[in-house]
């Protein structure tokens, strides 16, 4: 169904300024360390990852990957006003609730409001991380992260003094979503003792 011209107006505009989102810069780096990664490589990637991951769990058809999937590609909307929080920054981490908040009124404000109510709904999913969908993206959230430091070289760890253990709040919840989630992570902390990626 075709919308009124002034609601495809704000689609096409909320569309555009989502294109910022391709130049809000992450910590981590890609592969070999040239450059940093950005929001936009961050979701892709972790969308791959819970496409191949999703048949791996125990029970797949807990999972709606569709609802997933949407999920994973509204969860860091926040950060084109917000900005990408380290996870390693503890008092970055201290004001990143009240800013993502501001940053989420402004953003999904920007499309009609039907959708606009959507999509914040699927972001507040997410970022309550209660429904298996949610438990499930977030899982993929925090593991492509801890893997693309570990496939960087650790480039951004040893940057930042991020030890081994201090990895753990990053990996401690996949783990707990399901087991091969478990079994991915312990095959890559093998790898950062072999390839010493910590400082």
């Amino acid at each position: 169904m075709v919308g009124a011209p002034d609601r495809l107006q704000r689609i096409l505009d909320f569309l555009e300024f989502a294109d910022r989102f391709k130049f809000v810069e992450r910590r981590g780096y890609l592969t070999g360390g040239e450059r940093r990664e950005n929001d936009a490589e961050h979701c892709w990637h972790m969308a791959l990852v819970a496409m191949v991951l999703h048949g791996e769990l125990e029970d797949p058809a807990s999972v709606d990957l569709g609802k997933a999937l949407r999920l994973i590609l509204v969860h860091d909307l926040v950060e084109i006003e917000a900005g990408d929080t380290y996870a390693y920054d503890d008092a970055a981490i201290e004001g990143q609730e009240e800013r993502e908040q501001r940053a989420a009124d402004r953003i999904f404000g920007l499309l009609p409001d039907d959708l606009g109510a959507e999509m914040r709904a699927l972001w507040e999913e997410f970022e309550a991380r209660e429904t298996p969908e949610a438990r499930f993206a977030k899982a993929c959230d925090n593991f492509q992260g801890f893997m693309q430091n570990v496939i960087s070289g650790g480039r951004a760890w040893r940057e930042n003094g991020v030890g081994r253990e201090d990895t753990r709040r990053r990996t401690d919840f996949p783990r707990t979503v399901d087991p091969a989630f478990d079994a991915l992570l312990t095959r890559l902390y093998a790898r950062t003792d072999r390839e010493g990626s910590f400082g």
